[in-house]
Order: C-alpha cells, then sequence, then structure tokens
C-alpha cells in the first residue's frame, strides 16, 4: 500500500510540473515579443537584462546607455578589423651557431678580351682606332673657351745645375733667377727640356750617381735602393742621378750637366695625325662626345654591341681561358680541381667569367672560419695584352648562390692586381611571407625567361627590357642575353636600331623603370651575402714564388724578375667566413587572427559585456524567433481559426436550436387544450 501511495504522489508531481511546463511554453511562445522578455531575464549579458526588468534608471536610459556602447564597439571593431586587413609584417631575427652552405663565386678579367685577337677583325679594329684618334685630338676642356688651348707635347727631363736658396739641407730649395748672385747654395734640378721649368731641387750633396733599371720616356726612374724596391735588374741600365729625400731619379745626360738658364724656353711642334671619316666617327657614336671618360665607355659600349655579333664559339675564343686566367685554387686548404669545381659563364661586358661551386647538388662548408679555410684563387689578369679602353688592372668577383645568374656588371666587386684582396663573408638567410601579406614565390619564372639559371628580380626586370626592345626596336640589346636564335642584337653601325635602342632606353629609364606588362616578384627563400674588404700588398719580399716561375714562360731564374711580373699581373682573391654563424631574418604577421580574436574578445566584453556563451545565447534567441515565426505562429493560427470555426458553429447551432424551440412553444400554444375544448363545446 506504501509503494503505491509513493507512485501515486510522483505522478502527481510529474504532471504538475508538465502542467508548469506546459503553461510556461505556452506563454513564452505567445508572441515575438513574449520570446524577447524570455530573453532579456535569461541572458548572460550585463546591459541586457536591465532592460526588460524594472531598476532605478527607467528602461529608456537603459536602452540608449545600451545603444551608445554598441555603436562603440563597432567603431572600435572597425578600427580592429582595418589594422588585421593591412597585413603588417615583422622581421623575426635568429643566430644560428653551424656552418653555412659556401656561395658560388666568379671572378672575370676586367679586360673582357684579348686585344691581339680582337684586332684580327675589321670592324672591332677600326672602331678602336677611331676611339684612339678622338683621345689623341683631345685638347682639354671646352667649357672655359676664352682659355688658349695648350699644345701637345712630349715631356722629358734632364739634370741641371742652378743656384738657390736654401734654407735646410735636406728641404727644397728656390731657384735663384740672378745670374750675379755669388752667396747662393748649387743645387741640382730636374728641368723640363721642352719648357725650362724646374722642379724639384735639392743641394748637390743630396745627389747620388747610381745605375737605374726602371726608367720611363721622361728620362726619369725609380731609385733602385728605395725601401721595398721591386725595381728589375734587366739588360737596360742607365747612369742617373737619385737623391735620397723624395728617391727620385733622372738619367744623367751623354754631354756634361748645364747650367739652367732662366730665359731658355722652347716648345716642340705638335704632330697631327691624319683625321679619320666623319661618317665612321658618327657611326660609332664619337662625335657627340668630347670628354675623354665619355668616349671611353661609349667605346666600351661599342665594342659590346660588335662582339655580340660574333658566334659564341667566337667570342669565347676572344677571351681567357680557365687555365690562362686561373694559376692557383684550394678550397678548405685542399686543391681545387678546375674542370670539377669551374663552370664557364660567357658576360657581354666581362667576356668569359668562371664560376666556383656551381653544382647546387653538391654543397660545400668550411671547417672553420678565416682565410685559410676559405677559398683562394691567384688569378693572372696579363696586362700585356689589354686593350686600350680598359681602365684599370684587376679582377671582378661576385659571391652570389648556387643556381643564380651572377650579374657582374652590377653586384661586382673588383680587387687590383699586386696585392691580396680578402672578403670576409656574413650570410643572412631570407624568409618572406606570400600573400596576403606580400608578393614572393619560389616557383615564378616569366614567360620566355632569357636567362638560364634560376628566375631572379634582377634578371625578371632584365627579361623584360629586352623583349618591350624586340617588340618595338625589332632587335635585342647586346648587353643582354636573346630569346631564341631568330633574335639578332642591334648593329653598331646601324643608325636606326642604335637610335631606336637609345631613345627607348632615356624614355623608359632603364629597364628597372619597366612597368608595363612585367610582373616580377621577390623569391620567398633567398640567401644573401654581405662582404667586408681588406687588402695588402702581394706578393711580399721574400715570397718564394717559384724558380721557373708559374704561368710566365718568358722568365726563369729570374726570381725579381718573376715577382715584379706577379706584381703587376697577378691579384690573390680569398673568401671566406668570419664566423662559423648565420643569421636567419623571418617575416612573420605582425597582426595575426589571433591576436584579432584576442582585440575582438576585449573590445566586446568591455563595451557590452558578451562572451562566447552570450552569443550562443544570441544564436539560440535567432533560432527561437525562427521557429515561433515558421512553425507556432502558422499553428497557433490554424488553431485560432479552428476555435473560432468551432465557436461560430456552436453560436449557429445555439440560435438555430433557440429558433427551434420558440417555434415549438408557438405551435403548442396554438392548438386547443381541454378546458378550450370543453369550452368550445359548451
Amino acid at each position: 500500500m506504501e509503494m503505491l501511495e509513493e507512485k501515486r504522489i510522483l505522478l502527481n508531481r510529474a504532471s504538475k510540473i508538465s502542467k508548469r511546463s506546459g503553461i510556461s511554453d505556452v506563454r513564452r511562445y505567445s508572441s515575438a515579443c513574449a520570446l524577447l522578455k524570455d530573453f532579456c531575464g535569461r541572458t548572460s549579458s550585463h546591459g541586457i537584462p536591465l532592460i526588460g526588468s524594472p531598476s532605478f534608471f527607467s528602461r529608456t536610459v537603459w536602452i540608449a546607455i545600451t545603444l551608445l556602447c554598441f555603436i562603440l564597439f563597432l567603431y572600435q571593431t572597425y578600427w580592429t578589423l582595418s589594422e588585421f586587413f593591412q597585413y603588417r609584417t615583422i622581421i623575426e631575427m635568429q643566430l644560428k651557431f653551424e656552418p653555412a652552405p659556401f656561395p658560388a663565386a666568379t671572378v672575370c678579367n676586367l679586360n673582357a678580351f684579348k686585344n691581339s685577337e680582337l684586332r684580327k677583325y675589321e670592324t672591332i679594329s677600326e672602331g678602336l682606332d677611331i676611339w684612339e684618334e678622338r683621345i689623341n685630338h683631345y685638347k682639354g676642356s671646352t667649357t672655359h673657351s676664352n682659355t688658349p688651348m695648350r699644345k701637345r707635347r712630349e715631356v722629358s727631363y734632364a739634370p741641371v745645375f742652378v743656384r738657390c736658396n736654401c734654407m735646410q739641407l735636406h728641404d727644397h730649395c728656390v731657384p735663384q733667377r740672378n745670374p750675379l748672385l755669388r752667396n747662393a747654395t748649387v743645387c741640382i734640378c730636374f728641368e723640363d727640356i721642352n719648357t725650362g721649368n724646374i722642379w724639384p731641387c735639392y743641394p748637390t750633396i743630396t745627389w747620388t750617381e747610381k745605375q737605374c733599371f726602371d726608367c720611363s720616356l721622361s728620362k726619369t726612374c725609380d731609385d733602385p735602393d728605395r725601401p721595398n724596391s721591386t725595381t728589375l735588374q734587366s739588360a737596360n741600365s742607365y747612369k742617373c742621378l737619385c737623391q735620397f729625400v723624395s728617391n727620385n731619379c733622372v738619367i744623367v745626360p751623354k754631354d756634361d750637366i748645364r747650367w739652367w738658364d732662366p730665359n731658355n724656353y722652347t716648345v716642340l711642334a705638335i704632330t697631327q695625325s691624319p683625321i679619320t671619316s666623319l661618317e665612321l666617327a658618327e657611326a660609332f657614336g664619337m662625335t657627340e662626345r668630347q670628354d675623354p671618360a665619355a668616349m671611353t665607355a661609349k667605346a666600351k659600349e661599342n665594342l659590346i654591341f660588335m662582339v655580340a655579333a660574333l658566334s659564341f664559339e667566337i667570342r669565347r675564343n676572344l677571351s681567357y681561358t680557365l687555365e690562362e686566367f686561373v694559376l692557383r685554387c684550394s678550397f678548405n686548404s685542399e686543391d681545387c680541381n678546375l674542370e670539377r669545381d669551374f663552370k664557364l659563364h660567357m658576360d657581354p661586358e666581362y667576356g668569359n667569367c668562371y664560376t666556383f661551386n656551381f653544382n647546387d647538388s653538391v654543397e660545400l662548408k668550411n671547417s672553420r672560419a678565416g682565410p685559410m679555410y676559405g677559398l683562394r684563387l691567384l688569378l693572372n689578369v696579363n696586362q700585356s695584352d689589354y686593350l686600350p679602353t680598359t681602365e684599370a688592372a684587376g679582377v671582378r668577383l661576385v659571391v652570389h648562390e648556387q643556381d643564380q645568374e651572377p650579374f657582374p656588371d652590377t653586384f661586382g666587386y673588383s680587387a687590383p692586381t699586386g696585392v691580396v684582396s680578402s672578403f670576409g663573408l656574413k650570410t643572412k638567410v631570407l624568409h618572406r611571407l606570400d600573400a596576403p601579406y606580400g608578393m614572393c614565390s619560389d616557383t615564378f619564372r616569366p614567360t620566355g625567361y632569357i636567362y638560364a639559371e634560376r628566375y631572379s628580380p634582377e634578371g625578371c626586370y632584365r627579361n623584360c627590357f629586352q623583349h618591350t626592345v624586340l617588340e618595338r626596336c625589332g632587335c635585342g640589346d647586346p648587353r643582354f642575353p636573346l630569346p631564341s636564335d631568330d633574335c639578332h642584337p642591334c648593329n653598331v653601325k646601324n643608325s636606326t636600331e642604335r637610335s631606336c635602342l637609345r631613345n627607348f632606353t632615356q624614355h623608359s629609364g632603364g629597364f628597372h623603370h619597366i612597368q608595363q606588362n612585367c610582373e616580377c616578384v621577390q623569391p620567398c627563400n633567398e640567401n644573401v651575402f654581405e662582404t667586408a674588404y681588406s687588402a695588402a700588398s702581394w706578393p711580399a719580399k721574400n715570397f718564394i714564388i717559384g724558380v721557373e716561375c708559374p704561368a710566365v714562360v718568358d722568365i726563369a731564374n729570374d726570381s725579381r724578375a718573376c715577382t715584379e711580373y706577379y706584381r703587376k699581373n697577378t691579384a690573390y682573391i680569398e673568401i671566406y667566413y668570419e664566423q662559423l654563424n648565420f643569421e636567419t631574418l623571418r617575416e612573420t604577421a605582425g597582426y595575426s587572427i589571433v591576436n584579432l580574436f584576442s582585440d575582438f574578445g576585449g573590445n566586446i566584453g568591455l563595451w557590452i559585456g558578451f562572451s562566447i556563451i552570450t552569443m550562443m545565447e544570441i544564436v539560440e534567441l535567432v533560432c527561437e524567433m525562427c521557429y515561433y515565426l515558421v512553425y507556432r505562429r502558422p499553428m497557433q493560427m490554424v488553431r485560432r481559426k479552428q476555435r473560432d470555426t468551432v465557436l461560430i458553429r456552436r453560436q449557429f447551432r445555439f440560435r438555430t436550436d433557440s429558433s427551434s424551440a420558440l417555434s415549438t412553444a408557438a405551435d403548442k400554444s396554438s392548438l386547443p387544450t381541454k378546458s378550450n375544448y370543453n369550452m368550445l363545446r359548451c
């Protein structure tokens, strides 16, 4: 009995709860306003419940406060999103203490082609002759037209006795023009025999007679006893006078040394050379230039144009071979294999260049830092076969990635002869971000790319320039490769092609300013090499090159002559890592999606007191409103119509029943009753 009583109590409670929930559910979904009031009463937001419940401030005040905070939240959210869509980046630097892979190194001779080989071609020899003639006819700057031009002359010096005033024994003396002055000191001076000018002058006791070997056409010599002198003792020796103050020497004349005559000035007549055809000078662009530097630059450009018209085999034979250029090579204190480790790179401006460590499938690393364990090259430039347009003696060096075009005309370093040029390297590894943070790609390669090596931005700009020149002028710029064998470089003597190329270059501002139909992006991963340069004299006085003097056939058993040849014709290159570490520079998002969500959460919590739970409550409210509008309200309307229909039927039935009852009552009242019948019968 007790068990039955407990079950009855539980059933009563459940029925009461179901009735209450049903009543509350009916009340919630009675209207949209009821749903909103219910949401205001149960939401976890901080401002909305105060709108739907009584408080000290009125409902209007809390509505205004909530709307104001919501507007401020939208304003700050706008600036937060603007900050995110700027896609800023920051650089993270990391120093890694491990050996970096050794880069590729491309070396070139500053003299691109051999003079003896180029002179075999008539057009090239003709262009060089025109340049030499223009240089020989140069008479100085034309900016000072009122200044009389000096005539060219050959300078030659001779020793003369001069009466001087000498303040100190080892100092310069001042010549005296008065021949009657007897108290002056007798000194010896250098006299320019063409003008009679004298300088410098020193007392006779400072001059010593010696045998000189290295003398110039002006009859001046280097002092053989000068400190650190490397003068060769050749078969041609001259009797000369040397003074120990400035270590200058002058050849002693065959006759006796004469006294200086201050009134004797003689000038040699200039010999004019025949003028070359004006048409050829105009064709080579020499008539438009007056300064020797500008004429030399134009001659070098003409040389590039003329050599570009030759075949690849001929151009390769015009320049230096690997065996002629590289005399010694070592890496990491080990011998190099010239055939395996070097690759030919033909450059329009520098001729045959050679790249060390070109194979990207082989990774070379230094065992230790410092010059002894890097790449060491002894390069022979052979100045005796230099072109007259080559202004400096030395080599050109480019340090770059293994599978990258070197571009020595833009990114190179020049190293002179007679010195050891040390290049200390530091590697920086760059990692760039792709879109939307930047424009980079490791697989991008333009259509018709003119270089065989891996894509680089510099090569991309040159590629755009070359294709545009081919399209507009019908010929290619000889300084850049051609995309196919069907194209030809612009002819140096074709005025139309040269004019088109020159005008387009001036109009566009160079190949770095081509914008139309030119899309060049940076690589996402790139190695950048920073270089620190230092130099020392080469070779040292007691350095032993070898008795046979390698690379010089004409010199044997003469260490002094061999040392002098190496000083003038060779350059020693050292390329090494200063430290066995490298820097990694990585681009990262300056404002990531994590920062965006953090700031958004802070904004929404600060201004309107929302959280993720509140957002889910709003989602639930939206779902309830949809449920109410789509299902509950139509059902309520249907039920209401049904109730109205039933009510109308009931009312109609009630009215019908009422009228029937009234008519029945009327009929009954019209029938004769018993009393009436008795009355009628009476």
